[in-house]
């Protein structure tokens, strides 16, 4: 159980605090979607079908196997040594893939300084997009590689879902994670709600091709990613909050809910790690995820954009408890990048999820520009909201 790592005053304030707000499940939060079986069918024989790799630890006798859908045809690659193995493409993501061994220790390190920084939500496997705008920002070169110095990337979650691209969008980040570290630079993946709902079986968002290739490969989208996969383990690595400089970052929000738990950033990581995958009945089932899960919870919070919206005193608490100044977030889509109540919230999904455009939010020795799709920055601006 996860409450049992907490001090017996927290259970009292958990049980208080689930008296009085909503403990539905994120499920309830969210539209329904065309069922993922009915979208397999009618893509299932496709013959210009690719995607991968999915790389596999052998649980028998060691090494790695590598799979890809390549023209709607499976191809297997073993590979006998992963610890200094170089998948070379096949067919989907188009470079090379050098694996490393994940550092699974827990709790990973949540605070950073940076002398810049870069920051964006909600890809939904828009690869081509995501590319672009890096590239028009100098965040990478046109061979895609790290182009950023010492500089921090924040992903504020929601890779994967929707678009037909999730599987680059995976590696690419993978990546680019080592390259900036090399760099003396980062990347900070964060999770956000489709990550959580892909890992524990909930795939109504699920593009259609990915629906056909787990058939194909008679499998369960989810289990593409399980503790036995290479990206499986990487996503398991990661957190749900990161502060850099005096910037929080989270997916979809803090709120006084939240933050009556009295929960660090650590705790809270953790206790999401530790229900990663778990069945949602689970979830549900137990207070703290089911509270963390919901639609108040962190990952799924709208509270900033939507009524009823956050108090500017409680916004202020919540800053203060977290010794930061401003909270970054992704999750409710906006046409741009904004600052919001005066600069103490910016938003940072700006609609990527169709494919057509998006911004990124720069954050450079304190100077906060948006950078837009045609590679111009512009100073942040408050948010209007229209009439």
């Amino acid at each position: 159980m996860i409450l049992s790592a907490r001090s017996p005053a927290f259970f009292v304030r958990l049980a208080c605090l689930f008296c009085v707000i909503n403990t539905a499940h994120a499920d309830t939060a969210a539209p329904t979607a065309p069922a993922a079986k009915a979208a397999a069918a009618e893509f299932a024989v496709d013959p210009t079908l690719d995607d991968g790799p999915y790389v596999s630890h052998k649980s028998d006798k060691g090494g790695l196997v590598a799979v890809w859908v390549c023209k709607g045809k499976i191809v297997r690659k073993p590979i006998a040594k992963p610890e200094s193995a170089v998948i070379t493409p096949e067919c989907g993501y188009p470079k090379p893939i050098s694996v490393r061994t994940e550092n699974t220790n827990f709790p990973v390190p949540v605070k950073f300084t940076a002398k810049k920084l870069v920051a964006l939500s909600d890809v939904h496997g828009q690869f081509e997009v995501m590319v672009k705008l890096f590239q028009q920002h100098g965040v990478i070169n046109l061979d895609l590689k790290w182009s950023f110095g010492d500089g921090h990337m924040v992903m504020i979650g929601d890779m994967f879902d929707r678009g037909p691209k999730v599987t680059e969008v995976l590696w690419f980040l993978y990546g680019l994670e080592a390259e900036a570290r090399a760099a003396g630079g980062a990347v900070h993946v964060l999770l956000g709600n489709h990550e959580t709902m892909v890992l524990y079986d909930d795939l109504r968002y699920v593009n259609p091709k990915y629906a056909a290739v787990a058939k194909l490969l008679d499998a369960s989208h989810s289990a593409l990613f399980n503790e036995q996969t290479v990206l499986g383990r990487w996503l398991r690595t990661k957190p749900m909050l990161v502060q850099v400089n005096d910037m929080l970052f989270v997916h979809g929000g803090l709120n006084p809910e939240y933050a009556a738990l009295k929960m660090s950033i650590q705790e809270t990581n953790e206790a999401f790690r530790a229900s990663l995958g778990q069945p949602r009945t689970t979830v549900r089932a137990t207070p703290l995820p089911a509270f963390l899960y919901g639609p108040r919870g962190p990952i799924w919070y709208r509270g900033y954009f939507n009524a009823p919206k956050i108090e500017s005193v409680e916004l202020d608490a919540l800053l203060t408890q977290y010794g930061v100044k401003r909270i970054v977030v992704g999750h409710t889509t906006l046409k741009g990048v904004y600052s919001h109540f005066g600069g103490r919230v910016i938003n940072t999904d700006t609609d990527i999820q169709k494919g057509k455009s998006g911004e990124l939010f720069f954050w450079t020795e304190g100077k906060r520009t948006r950078g837009a799709f045609s590679g111009e920055q512009t100073p942040l601006s408050e948010y209007v909201t229209p009439n």
